[in-house]
């Protein structure tokens, strides 16, 4: 019995690799693949858009109050949403809904898995407030001092949630996540990039001029900015990209997240209606979902990986 399970162990272990002549792991890394797939893309991407609108509404609502506070009253229960579909998707990934509330037992500053759960788990709450009362406010229950206060009190955490999932890759020991020094700037500045299209929609069909004005000029700047964070992206991991894909591949990707980012600053530069607006916004979600697709994906690519089963 002790001998056949020691056989069925053994079958699970990849294949020694050869260095001059000798064979061993000196060297190599070899971990073992994670448990998800391409969940984690639309758990990363739906993180990103809920912290950045709130951050973006919320900023925009502190700064300029009679241009944004109506879309920022509309953008608090939108981004409550997404949050709520997030959470889903984050339980699904971690198999076990206990898993989430057992990373909470104990606060550990100096764990990203850590820091990053207890944010998303203190964010929710200014959030929920903060959705609340706007509806209320709707409804002609006005709490205003309340609902700002819940605002300010969502920042910082807010802040900490969307920056998280970026600096607990890139601390990972799995092949090219630990290579990915700045995953956590790109997908930091890419959730306020994603939240100021949000914001920008949401003002474009409730028709505030003002807004749209403001938000299409801190879409441009932002779009431009979040380049370099992703340039910089590219070059942590040019060499596991060259190991992993052909160079036609890293081709037709490269090819695909330029038009993406092209396509949406061309149409905002040219025309601030609602249509416009929209094709842009879906382009630039669609591309920041692929360089998410991608940069997730690695250790399941990565020759170098335990894959449990086989």
């Amino acid at each position: 019995m002790h001998a056949n399970s020691s056989s069925q162990h053994a079958s699970t272990k990849p294949p020694l690799p050869e260095q001059g002549g000798q064979i061993g792991y000196e060297n190599t890394t070899v971990t073992k693949v994670p448990g998800w797939h391409g969940i984690i893309a639309w758990d990363a991407l739906l993180n990103g858009m809920a912290m950045g609108l709130f951050l973006a509404a919320a900023v925009s609502e502190l700064a300029a109050p009679a241009v944004f506070i109506g879309v920022a009253k509309v953008a608090y229960p939108v981004a409550l949403v997404l949050l709520l579909v997030d959470l889903v998707l984050l339980v699904l990934d971690l198999g076990d809904p206990l898993r989430f509330h057992h990373m909470l037992r104990v606060f550990k500053p100096s764990s990203p898995m850590s820091l990053g759960t207890w944010c998303l788990t203190i964010f929710s709450l200014p959030l929920t407030a903060a959705a609340a009362l706007s509806v209320l406010a709707k409804l002609g229950w006005d709490f205003e001092r309340a609902r700002l206060l819940a605002v300010v009190v969502g920042l910082l955490p807010g802040f900490g949630a969307a920056a998280y999932k970026g600096v607990l890759l890139s601390t990972n020991a799995q092949p090219g996540w630990k290579d990915a020094r700045w995953l956590g700037g790109y997908l930091t500045n890419s959730a306020l990039l994603m939240g100021c299209a949000e914001l920008l929609v949401l003002s474009a069909v409730m028709r505030q001029t003002q807004a749209i004005a403001i938000l299409r000029t801190a879409f441009i700047v932002l779009l431009i900015l979040n380049m370099i964070p992703l340039g910089l992206l590219f070059a942590n991991l040019r060499t596991i990209h060259a190991q992993l894909y052909t160079r036609g591949q890293q081709w037709r990707v490269g090819a695909l997240i330029a038009v993406g980012a092209l396509i949406p600053l061309g149409l905002i530069l040219l025309n601030g209606g609602l249509l416009s607006i929209s094709v842009a916004v879906i382009f630039l979600l669609a591309d920041s979902w692929l360089v998410r697709s991608v940069y997730v994906k690695i250790p399941h690519t990565s020759p170098l990986e335990v894959r449990s089963g086989e």
